[in-house]
């Protein structure tokens, strides 16, 4: 009779760097710190639904790797983390997402208005501490990399309803809106940590495959019928008009008469349960999550081959294991 072993848990991969993580989140909290009682009254809000950190586990995996894990990394932790946190308050206003790990979000609990405003605020913070901490070269490739993620944002809002989306369009998208963030965290990290050039490219080259198949896996996850596992609304993005992988590979691979009533149901503001069985038992048939998977699986692959040409070390390891974890999570 064969030992079942038991499942690999992200506290896996934190309890060993549970400490920095601490730090990460002290600094968070201290620098969005204020007297005033109503931004001070979200800031504890965000706090109660905080994420799985990974941009801040990311650097300091990078900067262990590089044999060099300092402050400042730790910082650089922080104020990646409050950029994305960021881009997520602001991201739920224009997707008019009531939900987001497993609580209301700021804009269903506030309203938009207040909502983006403070989206600025942890924006503006997160680059208030970088200018204390960082260096020139590292805040360069943060406001550069800033720029990309917006970029991205922009270009999936127009590429909404349009359901002649390319796979390499999307692709392009999602490099943009969230790999390049998780690749910078790596990269920075290494830089700080003083790691060769060619380490901190092979981290930034690591970063970003893992992105990709990262932004893959959370989308079809929206696919999901385990609502509360997920901890948002499922088939949001197809609510909204997101074409996401699953939903491009379907299109691209069903018959004529599928095609166009899938077409017609992207294309409605408003879908009914009908239209919403379909689009599953259409995805279903196609095989259209299978094919993600491994499509995130063939990204997670070449990540790791970046890193395979360098010397190995431990923290190799880290950084591989918490790559396969994060592309065959079911949350």
């Amino acid at each position: 009779m064969g030992i079942t072993m038991p499942a690999i848990q992200l506290t896996d991969f934190t309890e060993p760097i549970q400490k920095k993580l601490d730090e990460v989140e002290s600094i968070i909290a201290r620098t969005l710190k204020t007297k005033n009682m109503f931004i001070q009254q979200m800031v504890d809000h965000l706090a109660l639904g905080s994420g799985k950190r990974i941009r801040p586990m990311l650097a300091i995996l990078s900067a262990q790797y590089c044999g060099n894990l300092n402050s400042e990394v730790v910082t650089l932790g922080a104020a990646l983390e409050m950029l994305h946190v960021a881009t997520l308050i602001h991201d739920d206003i224009i997707d008019n997402s009531p939900i987001r790990r497993k609580q209301k979000t700021l804009n269903f609990k506030w309203g938009n208005e207040v909502s983006v405003l403070m989206g600025d605020y942890v924006f503006s913070s997160s680059f208030y501490l970088m200018t204390q901490s960082l260096s020139k070269d590292v805040l360069k490739i943060l406001s550069d990399t800033t720029n990309i993620i917006c970029k991205g944002e922009i270009s999936e809002i127009f590429q909404r309803f349009n359901t002649d989306l390319t796979e390499k369009e999307y692709l392009e998208i999602i490099q943009e809106k969230t790999a390049s963030l998780m690749a910078v965290s790596c990269q920075a990290a290494a830089i700080i940590s003083g790691g060769s050039p060619q380490i901190a490219e092979a981290l930034y080259q690591f970063g970003l495959n893992l992105g990709i198949a990262f932004q893959i896996v959370d989308d079809l996850l929206d696919f999901s019928r385990e609502k509360e596992k997920v901890g948002k609304p499922v088939m949001n993005d197809l609510k909204e008009g997101k074409l996401t992988l699953p939903m491009i590979h379907c299109l691209n691979n069903s018959t004529k008469s599928e095609r166009s009533r899938l077409k017609k149901i992207i294309l409605k503001k408003i879908k009914n349960k009908e239209d919403l069985k379909f689009v599953l038992r259409l995805v279903e048939k196609q095989q259209s999550i299978l094919y993600s998977r491994k499509c995130a699986r063939d990204f997670v692959t070449q990540a790791q081959s970046g890193l395979l040409q360098l010397n190995a070390n431990f923290k190799q390891t880290e950084l591989f294991h918490l790559s396969d974890f994060l592309i065959g999570r079911d949350f």
